[in-house]
């Protein structure tokens, strides 16, 4: 509105208003106001009066927001509110949702494994810095039952181990890493070997069995599940599949590479188990 009152198109309105009120005055003094004075005079104001209708029209909206702005505004913050509660509720359903999910996979495992205890389930609340094996922290500790060495899984398969403890938190080495040795075995065959990291795998999500009989049979595609002789864990939980198969160096051995049915750099939660039938013979580490 002050730009408009500033306006050329404003100022030239005015002067034409001026002009016209001059030109009646003129005609009053000169002749009397008659009624043909006054039909040229209504003839020639009537652009005039559409401008000045078209102008009080937009002095009256811009008023009308100026009036109500206050009014818009509170109703517009209170709709932001509400959209952003409805937002948050929406969220903490999909959270809920999934933490369903991950408990029903849980329950599955417990199923299957009658003999395992199992500690809550166990939120990832940050990964390690600068570590290519994957390992991590997680939001359960000694305070729930978990020990050192425990073996941490999810319903797909396992992850790995518990290497560091406290009270509340625990770090978790995952079967990317070299510094974590786990006894497997090819299921359906006779043949063991060791599941053991290595740095040029673990950049791909896969890790090796090595340590395999030198005549053996595993194949690409053969499920790899641990063997349980270690006794820190338990026997027959699934690992990976075979996608490649060697010659060791020696030639007295062979290797197979092995790709986890977890994804160690994906997952948002995993379950420890605490205890299980036979745990504790043999330490691996």
């Amino acid at each position: 509105m002050r730009e408009f009152l500033k306006s050329l198109k404003f100022k030239l309105l005015l002067c034409l208003i001026a002009m016209l009120i001059g030109v009646m005055l003129y005609t009053v003094n000169k002749s009397g106001y008659s009624t043909g004075a006054s039909k040229i005079i209504n003839t020639a104001a009537e652009p005039f009066k559409k401008i000045s209708s078209a102008v009080s029209e937009k002095v009256s909206s811009k008023l009308e927001h100026v009036i109500h702005g206050e009014r818009y505004y509170s109703e517009n913050e209170k709709l932001k509110e509400e959209l952003s509660q409805v937002y948050n509720e929406l969220v903490d359903y999909e959270n809920t949702k999934a933490e369903l999910s991950e408990l029903q996979k849980f329950i599955g495992i417990k199923e299957e494994h009658s003999d395992y205890a199992l500690s809550p389930p166990c939120k990832i609340i940050s990964y390690t810095a600068n570590d290519p094996f994957g390992s991590f922290m997680i939001d359960k500790g000694s305070n729930d039952g978990i020990a050192l060495y425990d073996p941490v899984v999810t319903a797909e398969g396992l992850v790995g181990a518990v290497t560091e403890i406290s009270e509340k938190y625990c770090t978790v080495t995952s079967i990317l890493s070299p510094s974590l040795s786990v006894g497997v075995i090819a299921k359906g065959t006779v043949f063991n070997g060791v599941l053991e990291g290595d740095i040029k795998y673990s950049q791909s999500g896969l890790t090796q069995m090595i340590y395999i009989d030198k005549d053996n049979t595993i194949k690409q595609g053969d499920l790899i599940v641990t063997n349980g002789s270690s006794g820190l864990f338990p026997a027959d939980y699934i690992v990976g599949t075979v996608t490649e198969t060697g010659n060791a160096g020696s030639a007295l051995s062979s290797y197979a590479i092995v790709k986890p049915f977890v994804d160690v750099t994906k997952i948002s939660s995993v379950m420890v188990i605490t205890s299980f039938d036979g745990k504790g013979e043999i330490n691996e580490y």
